[in-house]
């Protein structure tokens, strides 16, 4: 069969078609290089560069941070009320306690330490270490993480709530629990990040870039919705980090829900220039702590106590038993991880991909 004819002008036009279209992708990508380059992060657009402190600096919580953490670990308690506050592995129970030397009463999340201490979505180390991290770079007042503690409880207590339950740690005589205070006029939000409102508004600015800071440093990998509350004054739009128990770099997370409410990456252009500077005077071994976060012996009567943190047992382990001490923390590895996000976190803000303010 005789293959159709092509004249020589047609032969010649498919012939240049290539390298034309090799120049236009050439032009195109040295464009795109050119723009990724001078590519800056949004500026906000606010003046305000400090808080006028006021009444409403504690107003999600019931009893300041520190005071309330250690109510809940070391002060004597009545249980008023116990409901449940979720289905799932963990089970949470919302407490209503009262204090009866100081007169305070609050609510707590209440959960039971698994078994063998660690859990896949029950990590009770992880939320003390998230609790107590925060502090290397906020403000008692800025606190995005609940007050969060471990307290034992003696098998006869727990008996009358809960029925029959083997003691946590065998040679001991209490069942081990994490509680967390309840945060009070707080709601789940219908949208977390409205980037016009952050560029505009120090307030909504300020909270929500601390509570991402965090949420990046713990390596935040829980994106349920309503683990993020904020308060209900919309004035004061403080935000809350509520379950931290699948962070610090598990290979387990709930991958099926959408990234909305993921975190663990940077996704604000701006951060307080405070929060940052606090992390920029870090050391390696100003870290070290998170290594034992809560520490536990036996007192004469088989109930574990929070005793002064010790040098860790072993490292290499995240709880560590040696007969009825019990440590809870990171692993090693788990806190070069931190470290090397702050690192990182500061890299990019001496590079100006993200600004301060």
């Amino acid at each position: 069969m005789a293959r159709p004819f092509a004249s020589s002008g047609s032969t010649a036009a498919a012939r240049s078609t290539p390298k034309t279209l090799r120049r236009v992708l050439l032009l195109l990508f040295a464009a795109t290089l050119a723009a990724c380059a001078t590519a800056q992060p949004p500026r906000v657009r606010f003046t305000q560069s400090s808080f006028v402190r006021s009444s409403w600096d504690f107003a999600n919580w019931p009893v300041e941070p520190l005071q309330a953490a250690l109510l809940m670990q070391q002060a004597p308690y009545q249980v008023l009320s116990v409901e449940s506050a979720g289905a799932g592995t963990t089970r949470p129970e919302k407490d209503d306690l009262l204090f009866p030397q100081t007169g305070d009463k609050f609510s707590v999340k209440a959960k039971r330490v698994p078994g063998d201490l660690d859990g896949i979505n029950n990590s009770p180390r992880k939320e003390l270490a998230a609790w107590q991290l925060q502090m290397l770079f906020l403000d008692t007042v800025d606190f995005t993480v609940p007050a969060t503690v471990l307290r034992c409880v003696p098998v006869a207590e727990w008996e009358e709530r809960h029925g029959k339950q083997e003691p946590t740690v065998p040679g001991t005589k209490c069942i081990l629990e994490e509680l967390a205070i309840w945060m009070e006029n707080v709601t789940v939000p219908d949208e977390l990040y409205e980037e016009e409102r952050f560029l505009d508004d120090f307030n909504y600015a300020y909270h929500l870039a601390n509570f991402n800071v965090l949420a990046y440093l713990i390596n935040l990998r829980d994106n349920r919705k309503g683990n993020v509350l904020v308060s209900k004054d919309d004035s004061n739009r403080h935000v809350f980090a509520v379950d931290n128990g699948v962070a610090f770099d598990t290979i387990w997370y709930n991958w099926i829900y959408p990234p909305t409410y993921a975190w663990r990456e940077i996704r604000v252009p701006a951060l307080p220039r405070k929060s940052v500077d606090r992390l920029r005077k870090l050391r390696r071994e100003d870290l070290d702590f998170l290594m034992v976060v809560c520490q536990l012996e036996a007192d004469p009567d088989g109930i574990l106590k929070v005793v002064l943190p010790r040098a860790p047992i072993d490292p290499s382990r995240g709880t560590r038993r040696d007969g009825t001490q019990v440590q809870f923390g990171l692993t090693a590895t788990e806190v070069d991880a931190v470290w090397q996000r702050i690192e990182k976190l500061i890299e990019r803000v001496d590079a100006g991909e993200i600004a301060l303010f």
